[in-house]
């Protein structure tokens, strides 16, 4: 893989993988698996609300 290809895609498949396991996770486990799932899905959101504030 080049390295722009890298540069380019490396966060936001990081992102997808974070909120498929927050989802999952969100249906099939309690306890620990809520509170991963809150974590999950909420820092994609977060970098979302952080990147639409600053303009970037």
């Amino acid at each position: 893989m080049s390295e722009e290809f890298r540069r380019v895609w490396t966060w936001p498949v990081a992102l997808g993988l974070l909120t498929a396991t927050g989802l999952l996770s969100a249906l099939v486990s309690d306890g620990w698996g809520d509170a991963w799932s809150w974590l999950a899905l909420g820092v994609p959101v977060a970098v979302m609300t952080r990147f639409s504030l600053t303009g970037r």
